[in-house]
């Protein structure tokens, strides 16, 4: 069995319920090694859970069954909700300040879930933060340290709305805002998975220094 074999497995699990190991093998004609292995990282993963069904004298026997995570994960599709909802809000509403007015709305209720599991006030470090909790939500995201003269970019190797951004590119005005209310600080997208980079880079804008009055 291969990685490509988790989900199989999973679906399995999820049609006929608490299986045994020697049950999963002889369902997908494998060795019961080959499922154990398989077993032991989606047990750690917090995918499968294991439970020890005591039927008298003896070792208990063990089944496994999919989470309740695994249902979530398995079972989540808002793509087409999310394009139709988009179009529906973009289109249909011909009130053009109505259509701002639910953009931003939209944006604040956005980086309130992320503002929420920040610390601190320096947004540098908010860019970090915020490219954990990118990460731990399946986003491939990085963040880059600046270097003389250039400051921290945050890289998403994978775009959490691809399907909804080819529909409309203004999708990516609305991430980017959220991303600069989440972080405090104006950020400017340098480069677009869209347009063939391999990844979508934020990178923060620099600071223009206040104006002096001029001496008279």
């Amino acid at each position: 069995m291969t990685e490509s074999s988790d989900r199989t497995l999973l679906d399995l699990m999820r049609r006929h319920g608490a299986l045994t190991i020697a049950e999963m093998a002889s369902h997908l004609e494998v060795t019961p090694t080959a499922v154990r292995n398989r077993l032991t990282r989606l047990v750690a993963s917090g995918l499968v859970e294991r439970r020890a069904e005591h039927g008298g004298r003896g070792r208990p026997k063990y089944t496994y069954q999919a989470s309740v995570e695994a249902h979530k994960r398995l079972g989540q599709n808002y793509a087409d909700l999310a394009v139709v909802l988009w179009e529906e809000m973009m289109q249909t509403v011909e009130d053009r300040k109505l259509r701002r007015v639910l953009f931003q709305r939209i944006t604040d209720r956005l980086a309130e879930l992320y503002r929420a599991q920040m610390k601190g006030d320096e947004w540098e470090g908010r860019l970090y933060q915020l490219g954990t909790i990118l990460h731990e939500r399946g986003i491939e995201t990085e963040v880059t340290p600046g270097t003389v003269g250039s400051l921290a970019v945050l890289r998403q190797h994978t775009c959490p709305y691809y399907e909804l951004a080819e529909v409309d590119r203004a999708v990516c005005a609305m991430e980017r805002k959220m991303f600069e209310k989440v972080v405090g600080r104006g950020l400017r997208l340098s480069q677009c998975r869209l347009d063939g980079h391999h990844s979508c880079d934020f990178e923060a804008k620099p600071t223009v220094p206040p104006r002096t009055a001029e001496a008279v």
